[in-house]
């Protein structure tokens, strides 16, 4: 077990939580389609991440270990939609980031928002370990912390996996795959339940 705590991440942490995450998912299968220039990947990502957690920072569920070895962006139940004038405001910054691909990107944002169940959840939008740190037990810890408080009240988490390699992961953690979405023409994606505890 790794020495570190977990802590609700704040708009200070801004740079090196993005810049961690885009690390975490440089190899991730959807993201690789998505970007396919390897030497443009880490920087667009970082972009990326940074929207999905300036969005994610009003709910206040969004967590990182001690010296941001692992991050996660939750969604507390009944707010995991993604409201329409999000799109709106990061569309200049989404547009140069995906370029040609964002028909593509908004595509599968589209089927995997459709498929996203309705119960009241906590959703478990993004989860990554600096590749540094992986296989250390930081991905463990922050998320045994989210799912604590989930089981304390009883609700059920929701979360896609992107990389086939990680569902026994999280298999281990109570999720159950409900089924599966193919990316057009790349990937596949998981969605995965746990029940409320």
């Amino acid at each position: 077990m790794p020495e570190t705590s977990v802590r609700n991440a704040t708009r200070a942490d801004f740079a090196p939580l993005s810049q961690s995450l885009a690390r975490a998912f440089y190899t991730d299968p959807v993201f690789a389609y998505f970007l396919p220039d390897d030497s443009k990947r880490l920087k667009k990502l970082q972009t990326v991440m940074g929207i999905l957690f300036k969005l994610g920072l009003p709910h206040r569920a969004c967590f990182t270990t001690t010296h941001y070895e692992s991050v996660t962006l939750w969604r507390p139940p009944n707010e995991w939609d993604v409201p329409f004038w999000a799109y709106i405001v990061n569309g200049p910054a989404l547009l140069s980031t995906f370029g040609g691909s964002i028909g593509r990107v908004l595509g599968t944002l589209d089927m995997m928002e459709k498929a996203h169940p309705h119960t009241p959840h906590w959703y478990l939008q993004t989860i990554g370990t600096d590749p540094q740190f992986q296989g250390k037990g930081y991905g463990g810890v922050i998320m045994r912390h989210t799912l604590a408080m989930a089981d304390a009240a009883h609700m059920p988490c929701y979360l896609e996996s992107s990389k086939d390699t990680n569902i026994p992961i999280y298999q281990s953690f109570g999720f159950k795959v409900t089924g599966e979405m193919q990316v057009p023409g790349g990937p596949k994606i998981w969605p995965m339940w746990r029940d409320a505890r």
